[in-house]
């Protein structure tokens, strides 16, 4: 999903709430793609890609807060969302401190965050897979001992978050990360297991 219809969904979730009796919300709507891959000696063990996407709401009545998360983002379900949400904020206790950051210390940040990175999402499954593979040979020929593997592993998402709250801020941001490492295994003097990030 792109950024604006993120921030959309957000501040209509946060105006629903308003209007249903929250005296202050805010919500979070994630929309990502993951990967991961685990070798072992070469072999692919497990191979995973998906895609997702969730939201939080958090209700405020008075100072009783109560939040909830859902994947489904038809009307249907967002407005049973905020209903349920209410109705547990009502049954809590009251805390003083719950509530939303002052609008003064809410900021907005008009430049690049620099958090996304197109080469991640561009990556090929089997570049993906090349990482993992690499980090493995690699532990491997470091020394004689290193006879096994506990395995290799990459993994990267990508993806948009926005933010949305009932004092009028709403932002989002792109994102993206991978990672590799892999945990060889060295014979002599009794098994030795390390790993490398």
């Amino acid at each position: 999903m792109a950024e604006n219809q993120l921030e959309q969904i957000a501040a209509g979730l946060v105006e629903r709430a308003t209007r249903a009796g929250a005296s202050a919300a805010d919500v979070v709507v994630r929309d990502a793609d993951e990967f991961s891959t685990v070798l072992r000696l070469g072999k692919i063990e497990s191979l995973k890609e998906a895609a997702s996407k969730a939201l939080g709401l958090r209700v405020l009545v008075g100072t009783r807060s109560a939040t909830s998360f859902s994947s489904d983002f038809s009307a249907a379900s967002l407005a049973r969302l905020v209903e349920r949400t209410l109705e547990m904020a009502k049954v809590t206790s009251e805390d003083p401190a719950s509530g939303l950051a002052p609008a003064e210390l809410l900021g907005r940040y008009e430049g690049d965050l620099e958090l996304f990175s197109a080469d991640v999402a561009e990556l090929t499954t089997d570049q993906r897979i090349q990482f993992a593979r690499r980090a493995e040979e690699a532990a491997l020929a470091a020394d004689p001992r290193i006879r096994n593997s506990e395995g290799a592993w990459f993994e990267a998402s990508w993806g948009t978050k926005a933010y949305a709250n009932s004092l009028g801020f709403v932002g989002s941001y792109r994102t993206s990360y991978c990672a590799v490492s892999v945990a060889p295994i060295a014979e002599g003097g009794g098994m030795q297991r390390d790993y490398w990030y």
